[in-house]
C-alpha cells in the first residue's frame, strides 16, 4: 500500500488550491482564451461526477490550447492523484512550478510528499525545503513538512545502509493470488492464523465488487511445512462483517480479534479441547467503547495485558497504542495510553508484545522514517516506561506502509505481508530479523498437570518469577484438561510455580543466565499432591551460599511462596527437611543440612508464621533421590523439603 498520509496530505493541499476563487471566479484564471477556459469548466463538472477520464481528456485539451495555462496543470496533477497515477500528478505539478514558481507555495508541499511515494527522497526535501522557507503557511503544515524532511534524511541515509533482508515467501499452501495479511503466531510456531481478503459473490456466483476479510488457519505437519491454510469458518467467520487483525495467545487457544461494524471492537473466541471455536465474544466496557474504534489487538504471552490501537479520548494523535490489565475472567483494567514514548501526534498501529512480555513492535508514520507506515521496536524499562523507539530500517522499511510484523518465540524470524510481487497481491512472508533488533530469545515449558494420586488433570495457576528481583515475570493457567504452555525469556535465572487450592504448590528451576538460545523447549507433566498428613514437596528455588546455611537471595521468591500457602492454610503444620548429597562426611551433612532448614523456619517466623506450626530437621545424605556418581544426581539431593505433619 502507499502511505495514507502523503496521499491524503498531496491531495488535500490540491483542494485547498482548487477551493479557491479559481473555480468559483473564471475571470481571475490566468489564462485569456475562452475555449480553454470552457475545457476547463467541462474539466470540473466531469471531475464533480467522478469522470476522471473526461476531466483529463478536458484538461489536455485546455492546456493544448494554452500550454502556460497554470491551472489546468494543477487540476490536472489532481485528477492524476485521484486516479493514482504518481508519475503523472508529479509531471503536471512540476509544470505549474516551472510556468509560476511563486503561484502557490503549498504546492511545494504536495510534490514533495508524492515523490517521497516515488520514492525520490532528495527531490521531495528540494521541495519540501522550499516550502518551509516561506513565512505564512500554516502551522500544522510546516510541523508536517519538517517531519517529512528529517524522514527524507533518515530514508537517504537507511538506504545508504541497508540491513539485512531476505524475505521468503511461505508458498502456495499459506499464500494464494488473494490478498493475505496480519499473521498471528503461537509461541510453539505449529500454528498460523491470516487474514484473507476475499471477493464477495452474488447469489449466482457472480463478483459483485465488494470484499469481505475472513480468518484462515493452517498447521506444521511432521515435516514442519505448512498444511493448506483452511477457513476457520463459523462461529467466527461470518458472512456479513470483516473479521481480521488477530492476535493468539501462546498456546493457540484463545484469539483475539476485530470486528468492524461502522466502528471496530474487540472480540475473542476460545479453542475447546476438540479443537473448535467458541462463539465470538465481545470485550467489556471498558475495552469497548460505543463511539471509538479499537482494533488490532496483541495479547501477552501470559494473557494477562491486552495492547491495542484506539482513537478514543486522551490521545495523543490519531490512532494511539492503549494497553489494558485483566482484572478476573470477565473484568479488564481501564485502558492506558503508552504515553509519548510510544505515541505520536499521527498514527501508531499493529502493536504486537513479543513472548518475552517485554519487546514492542508496531508501526508509526508520526516519526522519522521512510515515509509511511515504518515498523519500529521498543523495550519496556519499567512497567509505564519504553526506551526510544527504534526504525527496524531500509528495505524492512520502505516508502509504502509497512506494518502487522510478528516475531517467533525465538527472536530470530519475522513474519508479516507485504505486496513486493504484485501479480499475487499481498503475501506472508518470514525473514531473519537483524541481531540488533531482536527480543529476548523465549523458549517455553509445556505439559500436563494431574492430581498425583487420581491422575485427573488440575486446572492450576502457574507463575514464572525471576529470582533475582523477586518479579513475576509471566502468569497462566492450565486449561480444563491440564495442558499448559508457559513461555520462558533466556538470559535470567527462574522459578517457576504451579497451585491450586488444596494442593501443595510444585516448584521448577530454570537458570537461562547467559544462554540466549531457545531451540529446546522444555516438557514437564506434573503432579500436584494434595494437602494431606505425609505429603511432601521439594522446594527447588532455595539456595545457600556454599557450605554454608545462609540463604541466599534468589531464595526469596519460594520462601514467600511458601509463607503464601501457610498463610492460606492456617491450620497447616510442616516439617522442614534439610538434605545433602555424599560430598564431605556423613556427620558435617548432617549438621549443615540441619542448620539449612532451621534457616528456612527462621525466615516463616520471621516473616509472619507461627513457630508453633515449623518443625525443622536435617537428614544430611541419609534420603539420596538422585544418583550421587554425577553431579546432576547430587544436585537434585541437596535439596530443602517440606512435609506436612499435621492440616
Amino acid at each position: 500500500m502507499q502511505s495514507n498520509r502523503l496521499k491524503s496530505v498531496a491531495l488535500l493541499l490540491t483542494l485547498m488550491l482548487l477551493g479557491t476563487s479559481l473555480f468559483a471566479q473564471i475571470q481571475e484564471l490566468s489564462t485569456k482564451k475562452r475555449r480553454a477556459i470552457k475545457q476547463y469548466e467541462l474539466s470540473m463538472q466531469a471531475y464533480d461526477r467522478y469522470e476522471f477520464t473526461e476531466a483529463e481528456e478536458a484538461l489536455l485539451k485546455a492546456i493544448d490550447i494554452d500550454g502556460n495555462f497554470i491551472e489546468a496543470h494543477l487540476f490536472l496533477s489532481q485528477v492524476y492523484q485521484r486516479i493514482n497515477n504518481l508519475e503523472k500528478a508529479i509531471e503536471y505539478g512540476e509544470n505549474a512550478i516551472a510556468i509560476n514558481p511563486e503561484f502557490f507555495p503549498n504546492l511545494y508541499f504536495s510534490l514533495g510528499s508524492m515523490l517521497m511515494r516515488t520514492p525520490d527522497y532528495k527531490k521531495a526535501k528540494q521541495h519540501l525545503s522550499k516550502f518551509v522557507e516561506y513565512n505564512h503557511i500554516r502551522d500544522d503544515m510546516r510541523e508536517i513538512a519538517e517531519l517529512f524532511i528529517a524522514s527524507c534524511d533518515f530514508a537517504i541515509d537507511a538506504m545508504a545502509n541497508p540491513v539485512p533482508f531476505e524475505p521468503i515467501n511461505l508458498g502456495p499452501n499459506v499464500n494464494s493470488n488473494l490478498d493475505e495479511y496480519w499473521p498471528s503466531l503461537s509461541a510453539t510456531e505449529n500454528t498460523l492464523v491470516i487474514t484473507v481478503k476475499k471477493p464477495v459473490l452474488s447469489p449466482t456466483g457472480e463478483p459483485t465488487g465488494r470484499h469481505q476479510e475472513d480468518f484462515y488457519i493452517t498447521h506444521r505437519n511432521g515435516n514442519s511445512e505448512w498444511q493448506n491454510v483452511a477457513n476457520v469458518g463459523a462461529p467466527i467467520n461470518s458472512p456479513h462483517f470483516n473479521e481480521g487483525a488477530q492476535s493468539l495467545t501462546a498456546d493457540g487457544k484463545i484469539m483475539y480479534y476485530t470486528i468492524c461494524r461502522g466502528y471496530c471492537n474487540l472480540y475473542y473466541s476460545k479453542l475447546d479441547d476438540d479443537g473448535n471455536w467458541g462463539n465470538p465474544k465481545s470485550l467489556p466496557n471498558p475495552i469497548n467503547l460505543p463511539y471509538a474504534s479499537e482494533k488490532q489487538p496483541s495479547i501477552s504471552p501470559d494473557g494477562k495485558t491486552l495492547y491495542f490501537v484506539s482513537n478514543r479520548g486522551n490521545k495523543q494523535g490519531e490512532f494511539d497504542i492503549w494497553r489494558a490489565h485483566r482484572l478476573d475472567d470477565n473484568k479488564w483494567s481501564d485502558p492506558e495510553n503508552l504515553g509519548d514514548s510510544i505515541n505520536t501526534k499521527f498514527n501508531e498501529q499493529s502493536p504486537f508484545i513479543h513472548f518475552d512480555n517485554r519487546t514492542l513492535y508496531f508501526s508509526s508514520n508520526g516519526r522519522a522514517g521512510m515515509g509511511g507506515l515504518d515498523i519500529y521496536m521498543s523495550r519496556m524499562t519499567s512497567d509505564s516506561t519504553w526506551s526510544t523507539p527504534k526504525n527496524l530500517g531500509y528495505p524492512i522499511n520502505t516508502h509504502r506502509d509497512d506494518d502487522g510484523l510478528i516475531v517467533n518465540a525465538k527472536g530470530t524470524m519475522a513474519y508479516y505481508s507485504t505486496d513486493i510481487n504484485t501479480e499475487t497481491g499481498r503475501d506472508i512472508y518470514k525473514f531473519e530479523i537483524p541481531q540488533e533488533i531482536r527480543p529476548t530469545p523465549t523458549s517455553y515449558i509445556t505439559g500436563t498437570i494431574t492430581d498425583i494420586r487420581s491422575g485427573w488433570p488440575i486446572r492450576a495457576n502457574f507463575s514464572l518469577v525471576d529470582v533475582t528481583n523477586d518479579s513475576t515475570i509471566m502468569e497462566a493457567q492450565a486449561s480444563s484438561s491440564g495442558s499448559f504452555l508457559l513461555t520462558i525469556p533466556t538470559n535470567r535465572s527462574y522459578a517457576m510455580f504451579a497451585s491450586a487450592p488444596n494442593y501443595l504448590y510444585h516448584s521448577e528451576h530454570f537458570d537461562l543466565s547467559g544462554i540466549y538460545s531457545a531451540d529446546e523447549p522444555y516438557r514437564k507433566d506434573i503432579e500436584l499432591t494434595p494437602i494431606r498428613i505425609g505429603g511432601t514437596m521439594v522446594m527447588r528455588n532455595v539456595f545457600y551460599e556454599t557450605d554454608s546455611y545462609l540463604l541466599k537471595d534468589e531464595s526469596i521468591s519460594e520462601l514467600n511462596k511458601l509463607t503464601e500457602l501457610l498463610n492460606l492454610n492456617p491450620t497447616l503444620t510442616i516439617e522442614i527437611g534439610g538434605h545433602t548429597d555424599n560430598v564431605g562426611s556423613a556427620s558435617y551433612n548432617l549438621t549443615l543440612s540441619e542448620n539449612r532448614a532451621k534457616s528456612v523456619a527462621q525466615y516463616l517466623t520471621e516473616n509472619g508464621i507461627d513457630a508453633s506450626r515449623i518443625t525443622w530437621k536435617g537428614y544430611g545424605l541419609t534420603k539420596p533421590i538422585g544418583d550421587n556418581s554425577t553431579e546432576d544426581g547430587r544436585a537434585e539431593n541437596r535439596r530443602t523439603e517440606i512435609k506436612i505433619t499435621g492440616i
